[in-house]
């Protein structure tokens, strides 16, 4: 009875077989490969940086200011890449480190909590919480030191009752709407029967967004606008555009403020919402300033 070749030869088939399975093997290292580099990549922060360095809020110098990795942290929400909070803060860990006091990186770890938590209710929680996660991550590997004490902080919340929330909700949302206030809680009212109301001025405003001890009214106001934007809301994006005009924004920072969504989205390599062609119209009132 003949057997089966022993000499290592292999046939037509197996050949091919082993060829295929060769080519799909090299394919497959070459795609994971290919896939690990470019998660890899950095995100340019320096760049993000340099949009604000002429642009600057009441409260701090252009060259201080915190504004651009506030918006940064929210953008970075926005677009479903949280966990690169981590990343933002290991960048600003490290150009703090040579003259930061603890103080210092303290203050610049909590902008941060603030601006995840300020988000959450524009991008969605969970985003918030892996968010969080990372950043504490972070902190641990970079300063132990710190991240016991910015863990036992205590709630900017928990101690005030419910009318005050509700006067302090109310009037900075009033400041956001000026005198469009009535028509925007009236359309709310009888679309939501009067929750939506409710919800907005008690929980989002007077709760969330209207606590400015660590992130300002101004800078609260662009983060809205941001989220909004980067999520392809024309007539939230609008609504907040024109928000943080009343809010003291100038034309420079909203430029600042919507190059930085487009670049940060062009480095992560995804799509910008606001340019689709079908909701393109809704978003003409950018050009005010964004067109030289």
């Amino acid at each position: 009875m003949d057997t089966a070749p022993s000499s290592g030869a292999q046939t037509p088939s197996s050949t091919v077989s082993s060829a295929t399975s060769a080519t799909t093997a090299s394919t497959t290292s070459q795609t994971e490969s290919t896939s690990t580099l470019t998660r890899k990549v950095p995100l340019d922060f320096l760049h993000f940086q340099d949009l604000f360095s002429t642009t600057g809020t009441p409260s701090n110098t252009s060259a201080q200011s915190p504004l651009w990795y506030i918006l940064t942290t929210a953008v970075l929400l926005s677009f479903h890449k949280e966990k690169l909070v981590g990343d933002l803060w290991t960048y600003l860990a490290s150009c703090l480190e040579i003259n930061a006091s603890d103080d210092e990186l303290l203050a610049t770890a909590r902008r941060i909590r603030e601006a995840c938590l300020k988000a959450s209710t524009l991008v969605g929680f969970p985003r918030a919480i892996n968010a969080l996660f990372a950043l504490k991550t972070a902190i641990d590997t970079t300063h132990p030191s710190i991240s016991t004490i910015f863990s036992s902080d205590t709630s900017l919340r928990s101690d005030l009752d419910a009318s005050a929330k509700y006067d302090r909700g109310m009037a900075f949302f009033r400041q956001i709407y000026q005198k469009h206030t009535s028509r925007v809680l009236a359309t709310m009212d009888t679309t939501s029967g009067g929750d939506l109301t409710h919800f907005a001025i008690n929980c989002i405003y007077g709760e969330l967004l209207s606590e400015h001890s660590i992130i300002g009214g101004l800078e609260t106001g662009l983060l809205e606008f941001i989220c909004c934007l980067a999520d392809g809301c024309g007539p939230q994006a609008k609504g907040h555009f024109f928000g943080s005009l009343n809010l003291g924004a100038g034309n420079e920072m909203l430029r600042a403020s919507v190059q930085l969504t487009e670049d940060l989205a062009q480095q992560l390599k995804l799509p910008c919402p606001w340019k689709e062609e079908d909701v393109a119209a809704e978003f003409r009132f950018l050009d005010k300033v964004m067109r030289p």
